[in-house]
């Protein structure tokens, strides 16, 4: 989650953007870190408005397949480019965040029934410690043999994986009249309809 990742980098000092901003752009060790904490901080701020907005229009699964397409661009930006400040890529990063988290874990009430809620959630931050966990090791084994270049590739294709997956969710929800992509307003009818 963005606010205990938050968290952990101001305990943790530096992290491996850190490093990449000071490689890549020459930032001194503080612009550095302001950078990589950035992302986290934008994100613990956006992230309250953002859902709002995903709460009043609904369509989960589109701010989702919106919040990683944004994700990619940002990664793009961090192998191709040198003329844009890692700034404006961290901005665009946290906002990114935001939008995927707001999108994402709402849409497990969506599709598990109300009493198995705490087990789906709980099962979803499992999944994604360990997902944390394991790419967290990657990318260190990646930027330690390859270096920041092919890290930012990997990011990109796994993001194109995910890109892939969502929108065939977006497909079989469609096709099923699933609940993940609904409009708010079709939302709540769904909900009225379902108690009667």
């Amino acid at each position: 989650h963005p606010s205990t990742q938050c968290l952990l980098l101001f305990l943790n000092g530096k992290s491996m953007y850190s490093v990449f901003y000071e490689e890549k752009w020459q930032l001194t060790a503080t612009k550095a870190n302001l950078a990589n904490s950035l992302v986290y901080i934008l994100s613990a701020v956006a992230s309250p408005f953002l859902g709002i907005l995903v709460d009043f229009t609904g369509h989960n699964l589109f701010w989702v397949l919106f919040g990683m397409v944004l994700t990619l661009v940002a990664h793009v930006l961090y192998a191709f480019t040198v003329t844009l400040t890692p700034i404006f890529i961290a901005i665009l990063m946290g906002l990114s965040y935001s939008f995927l988290a707001c999108g994402l874990w709402p849409m497990v009430a969506f599709i598990v029934p109300e009493h198995q809620l705490g087990t789906a959630y709980g099962f979803m931050q499992a999944i994604q410690n360990l997902g944390l966990a394991v790419v967290t090791y990657l990318t260190g084994l990646i930027v330690d043999q390859k270096g920041y270049l092919v890290l930012e590739v990997f990011n990109c294709a796994m993001l194109c994986i995910a890109i892939v997956a969502g929108i065939l969710l977006y497909i079989v929800d469609s096709t099923r009249n699933g609940t993940v992509n609904l409009s708010a307003k079709k939302r709540k009818q769904f909900a009225k309809d379902k108690e009667e």
